[in-house]
């Protein structure tokens, strides 16, 4: 090997097939940079006792709600939560599921609840947005939160279920299930603690809040206008947590997560040019009804915002933008739009296609339908 080179047998298998160096990350860059599937995101990771060793994990035993291999055995296959969908401090909105019937082996035990930690840990935790600091709290900081607070650990475990599912079409159906049985279990448990947010647990109801929202997007199998619905709820759930305890998240252990970033890379010509179609569409619906034309106000707002502040504009847009609208918009998407609120929907579809061409938990909603 070339001075400074440490030969390695661990790289992807396309690379050893093209016989080019491979850097190891999942995915790789060169996978990345073609655009195939990287084995890494599959394979088994060397164990590494060194970094095992420097892990110094202090458990807490969590009272919030059941441990997840609970939730894999004992939950019944047609638990649905139930929430309340009025937002307000004391209620997180959310999306009732209704998990499919399913076999203890397929829901169960903690070997599955295994199974998906060391999945989160190796693989799903990297697929978050944000810089590698963020990243890494992800994979690293929120698990050791959730030690101590079950229903952020029952969070984890259906993201990484889902994202399982997304990875392995043939395995689809019973990490859906698994995804379904946490996510359950995790809002249940967050209702729990909601009426006491307080300095102890903010900071795991916002981590948790946050996972929720990216799982309700992630079960595609949902995708409809009523579900939709059901996630911009479940965003302004998110917002009032941040809210009630915004001055202790921000400067708390996950504060990283929420900084925004500086150095943000001009925005695919794509989305420039759309913004500038939304800025017409926004004058355009000045003689709809008061709520339309604020909607449409706020969702260029929201593209904008995304673009000055982040490095995901659309990905921001779409949080952002639920969080903006009146409630007297959202109870009429609910019942029915008209014409002016279906055209503000599409677009907000189209951002969201877009968002999903680049985040596996957003892919999929571009197209449903816009009828209730």
């Amino acid at each position: 090997p070339r001075l400074g080179s440490k030969k390695s047998r661990n790289g992807c298998k396309h690379c050893k097939a093209r016989r080019v160096k491979c850097d190891e990350q999942m995915p790789c860059a060169n996978c990345s940079k073609y655009g195939v599937e990287c084995s890494l995101l599959t394979a088994p990771i060397p164990f590494n006792t060194n970094a095992q060793a420097s892990m110094n994990y202090e458990p807490v035993t969590g009272t919030e709600s059941e441990t997840p291999s609970q939730a894999s055995t004992q939950a019944s296959p047609d638990t649905q939560s139930s929430i309340s969908v009025t937002p307000s401090p004391s209620h997180l909105p959310g999306i009732g599921y209704a998990p499919s019937p399913a076999t203890s082996g397929e829901t169960g035990g903690w070997m599955a609840d295994l199974e998906l930690m060391h999945h989160y840990t190796a693989h799903a935790w990297n697929t978050m947005p944000g810089v590698d600091q963020a990243k890494q709290t992800w994979g690293y900081g929120v698990p050791q939160e959730a030690f101590r607070h079950n229903f952020l650990m029952h969070c984890i475990l259906a993201f990484s279920a889902y994202h399982l599912a997304y990875i392995n079409p043939s395995a689809r159906h019973k990490y859906r299930l698994l995804a379904s049985t946490h996510q359950t279990a995790a809002i249940t448990g967050i209702n729990r603690v909601l009426p006491d947010i307080n300095a102890a647990n903010c900071h795991a109801l916002w981590a948790a809040a946050s996972l929720i929202t990216l799982n309700a997007f992630a079960d595609s199998s949902s995708n409809s206008l009523d579900a939709l619905v059901e996630i911009f709820y479940l965003l302004r759930g998110m917002n009032t947590i941040l809210n009630t305890s915004e001055p202790l998240i921000h400067t708390g252990p996950f504060a990283v997560i929420l900084r925004q970033a500086t150095d943000n890379p001009k925005p695919p010509p794509l989305v420039s040019s759309f913004l500038v179609e939304l800025q017409s569409f926004a004058v355009g619906t000045s003689e709809s009804s008061p709520a339309v034309s604020r909607a449409a106000v706020d969702l260029r707002d929201s593209l904008q915002f995304g673009i000055d502040h982040s490095g995901y504009p659309t990905m921001r847009a779409v949080m952002l933008w639920p969080v903006k609208l009146d409630a007297e918009f959202i109870e009429a998407i609910k019942v029915g739009q008209d014409a002016a609120t279906g055209e503000l929907l599409a677009r907000y579809l189209q951002i969201l296609g877009y968002a999903g061409a680049e985040w596996w938990f957003l892919a999929g909603w571009q197209n449903i339908s816009l009828d209730s």
